[in-house]
């Protein structure tokens, strides 16, 4: 056991890493944790801010101001200066020490109380802690010695897979073991693949997307693997991947990328067999244990078997009254056997006492099966014990509930019972018969109940599903329940997209996506309905966009419009995938591909079906990918071309998104007069009327205008203005994390030129956390340009050249050219502060031809201001060159303050 501290109030067990206040304890950042240990164990020595930020940032290149901020937390935390209580003390121009009496304790029982009480907390909170991963089943029987190892196995072994067959409780296994566990803190993620379908050419995506799903990450690009393993990579994290078998292929090469890539994630499988790969811990999962056949066993002596005791459990589970007898116990003793201990099937077998009693199932157990647990030689390995489970349960429903059973198995994932009704009722069957059907197969154990955001949903298990579905495939009815299905489903994503345009009030059950992907499926596959599936895309394709799933929208949009048939071109089915194909582009930097094309496209559909609404919409896309291309005087044409459309078509919703358009388009070719008098003529409509509901592309352009404008002042030698503007522009952004990220990279000039560097710092912080926060990545280049600029005010010169190299080579060349400006320029000014004078040159002349080439012009007198600086310190000075480089600068600089 590790040593404590005590000072004052405080005892501090960096072992088990607790602070405590008179025995409360106090929430402390990992950071500030680690500062605090180094300054307590040094005993009064002078720490300096190298050796600080060694201790909270090792391995990584930061500034000084790190260490002041979490020096504040560590004081706000210990209230220092409060009733003149003293604990860390700044040594001016050396560093910082604790200068408060300090007590060591050696490990003993006071740390050791200290930590146990920890983890008795820790495990009685861990089911309200972690809201991620399933709630551990109530009355789990002799799976405890099966948790313990485990908890010790997986903090040191980073691959984990549970291995047994189909039902024998590897998800509840797995499910007790993360919430056991403490390491991991809230970073345990379940992804449940059971309802990924191997048969797709895609599945491998699939798996990658039930991830990203799981831990609540919403992707910003269609790279969806390097962005996600930037979030995983935040903190150490555990996934469970549960249900591997029938995807192991995918789940394999998933597992080794990750590891490969971070030391920071850690997996535990469930599969029925392993995985294979190297430096896996293979966990078999045995059977329950049971007792040996012989004669005498008293119930007494049954109840300390876990099979046994299970099956009683399940068995008053589901209303049987009576208790083990010992006449009983020994035929219960036999049923577990021939069950072979398998939970899945005890937990059948004795759901069924209440109605048939112990003798009564022991009977049709023997009269109706063999027992074996074999299935075909055949089938699939799934069915090779689990079929024969399930035949059993079958057999005792009655026709209608197996008839209903059948229709179930084309769900996907949850489904509520509406769904149910639609598609599975018929002149047979009304809505009620469906529902008390349902309610059987619940009793049955073959339907499961999940709740959803307080709503009841149901789903079958995976093995059921398969069983039913072969099942329904032999009545040859497997197309007609599927389009039923599909039909479903088309009308609910109607009924959704009506919501959200109305009043955005019906929300989509995130359960039922997998039914939605199941009905785009069979359409475009299966059902050979093209029409229907480029209905269903159209539809689908707005709610991907709203769950962040970029790159199914993509993938369900092309594929639609590819199969587009005849009477559904140049219709709104049409227009709507083009719209959203545009937008899921954008949305992933994809600014210089088919996003322009798309646009165009779409464009002019919108003018042949008279839909002025996409028009403007897509006109406001084409203005912003022109922009984010550097193709500036492009982007002023299109803004003009929606300029004549508002006056001619629109209200003043299209008369101030002109005014934003324009501007921008002033803005970034240098034109900063033009550009105050279009924003300031649009501020001017906003507070006349009312602004109309903004769609995605022009809150884009609100983005940019409101970060614009306080460009423009910044530019035009009103700094005052400009950071009020800039601190109002980043706060409203934050709404929307894509948006936060261009806003704060645009104004963090202006926060750093008033000499706001904490603030400025805070926002780097901020950045590189949305990943987290929001689970929506940060392009990585923007966190190198704004710690390159940052060092270079501070004069960290060659630090800033390697962030603002690392920013210029991973830039896309062709897309984000205001970036590339703007961190060439920075870069020129740190490579003449460290004495790379033809690196310097190199990199201003490179920043002065994009801008001319482009027109992003808005920077050009600081771009010859700092190339009339680089010749200055050459060898050689060419004096007339330098003074014709700053008369033009004074040229442009006096233009554009005007």
């Amino acid at each position: 056991m590790s040593d404590g501290f005590v000072f004052g109030p405080f005892c501090l067990y960096p072992g088990i890493r607790i602070l405590r206040k008179d025995g409360v304890d106090v929430s402390l950042g990992s950071r500030a944790f680690d500062i605090l240990t180094a300054l307590v164990a040094g005993n009064g020595k002078v720490m300096t801010r190298r050796e600080l930020m060694a201790t909270g940032w090792p391995g990584l290149v930061v500034a000084e101001s790190n260490v002041r901020i979490q020096i504040a937390n560590v004081r706000q935390a210990l209230g220092c200066g409060l009733d003149g209580v003293r604990y860390i003390a700044n040594v001016p121009g050396r560093g910082y020490c604790f200068v408060a009496a300090v007590e060591h304790i050696e490990g003993s029982d006071q740390l050791r109380s200290a930590a146990s009480q920890t983890l008795i907390a820790q495990a009685a909170e861990a089911s309200r802690v972690l809201s991620h991963i399933p709630a551990p089943l109530r009355g789990a029987v002799g799976r405890q010695e099966s948790v313990a190892e485990l908890s010790q196995v997986i903090p040191d072994r980073r691959l984990v897979t549970v291995v047994g067959a189909g039902g024998a409780g590897k998800t509840t296994l797995a499910v007790l073991v993360a919430h056991a566990l403490d390491v991991f803190g809230d970073a345990i993620f379940f992804v449940d693949l059971s309802t990924v379908d191997q048969n797709t050419v895609d599945y491998a995506e699939r798996v990658m997307e039930a991830l990203a799903l799981a831990v609540g990450y919403r992707p910003t690009g269609t790279e969806l693997f390097a962005e996600l393993l930037e979030v995983l990579s935040a903190k150490r994290t555990l996934i469970v991947l549960d249900n591997c078998e029938h995807v192991i292929a995918a789940v394999v090469d998933l597992c080794r990328r990750i590891m490969a890539a971070t030391p920071t994630v850690s997996f535990l499988a469930t599969s029925r067999e392993a995985l294979r790969v190297k430096d896996e811990f293979v966990y078999p999962l045995h059977p329950l244990a049971t007792p040996p056949d012989t004669e005498r066993l008293s119930a007494r002596q049954a109840m300390d078997w876990p099979a046994i005791r299970l099956f009683i459990e399940r068995a008053k589970e589901g209303g049987a009254r009576e208790s083990l007898s010992n006449d009983d116990a020994l035929l219960v003793a036999a049923l577990c056997r021939r069950l072979d201990g398998n939970p899945h099937a005890i937990g059948l077998v004795a759901s069924r006492v209440a109605a048939y009693g112990i003798q009564g199932v022991a009977n049709l157990l023997d009269n109706q099966f063999a027992l074996h647990w074999k299935g075909q030689r055949d089938a699939s390995p799934r069915h090779q014990t689990v079929e024969a489970m399930i035949d059993w349960s079958h057999n005792l429903l009655t026709p209608r509930d197996q008839r209903i059973l059948y229709r179930l198995s084309v769900f996907c994932g949850g489904f509520p019972v509406e769904a149910a009704v639609a598609v599975a009722a018929d002149e047979q069957t009304d809505a009620f018969e469906v529902e008390e059907a349902i309610r059987d197969l619940v009793d049955k154990s073959l339907v499961a109940v999940h709740p959803v955001n307080g709503e009841t949903c149901f789903r079958l298990l995976e093995t059921t599903k398969a069983y039913a579905a072969t099942r329904l495939a032999k009545l040859r009815m497997k197309d007609s329940i599927a389009l039923r299905h599909a039909l479903y489903y088309a009308e609910q994503l109607r009924v959704y997209a009506d919501g959200q345009s109305a009043a955005r009030s019906i929300p989509f059950r995130l359960p039922e996506i997998g039914n939605v992907r199941a009905a785009l499926e069979w359409s475009f596959v299966a059902g050979r309905d093209p029409a229907l599936a480029a209905q269903m895309s159209s539809l689908a394709a707005p709610l991907f966009l709203e769950l962040g799933l970029l790159m199914e929208c993509k993938r369900c949009c092309e594929r639609a419009l590819r199969m587009l048939p005849d009477h559904l071109c140049a219709t709104t089915f049409e227009l709507g995938l083009l719209e959203s194909l545009a937008i899921t582009y954008y949305c992933g930097g994809e600014y210089d591909g088919e996003v322009t094309s798309t646009l165009e496209r779409g464009l002019t559909l919108s003018r042949r079906l008279d839909d002025s609404h996409s028009m403007f919409h897509l006109l406001a896309g084409l203005h912003l990918v022109l922009i984010a291309n550097g193709r500036i005087q492009e982007s002023l044409s299109v803004s003009e071309s929606y300029a004549t459309a508002a006056r001619d078509q629109g209200g003043p919703g299209e008369a101030v998104i002109a005014r934003w358009m324009a501007g921008a388009s002033w803005h970034f070719s240098g034109n900063q007069m033009a550009a105050d008098e279009s924003y300031l003529s649009g501020a001017d409509i906003v507070a006349r009327h009312a602004l109309r509901p903004l769609r995605y592309f022009e809150s884009k352009e609100l983005t940019i205008a409101s970060l614009g404008t306080a460009r423009v002042k910044w530019i035009r030698g009103m700094p005052t203005q400009a950071l009020q503007l800039a601190i109002s522009a980043i706060n409203e952004s934050r709404r929307h994390p894509d948006s936060f990220c261009l806003c704060a990279t645009l104004c963090f000039p202006i926060l750093l030129s008033n000499g706001e560097s904490d603030q400025a710092e805070c926002l780097i912080h901020e950045l590189e956390n949305v990943a987290q926060d929001y689970k929506v990545a940060v392009r990585h280049q923007v966190i190198h340009f704004l710690k390159g600029l940052m060092l270079l005010q501070q004069g960290g010169f060659p630090a800033a050249v390697e962030h603002l190299r690392q920013c210029v080579a991973t830039l896309p060349p062709r897309t984000l050219t205001f970036l590339r400006t703007d961190a060439l320029q920075a870069l020129a000014e740190a490579q003449r502060a460290c004495g790379d004078k033809a690196g310097a040159l190199a990199a201003i002349n490179e920043a002065i031809d994009l801008a001319r080439r482009t027109g992003g012009l808005f920077s050009l007198a600081d771009l010859l201001k700092t190339k009339a600086e680089v010749l200055m310190g050459l060898e050689q000075v060419e004096y007339a060159e330098v003074e014709d480089l700053l008369a033009q600068h004074w040229t442009v600089l006096g233009s554009r303050v005007r």
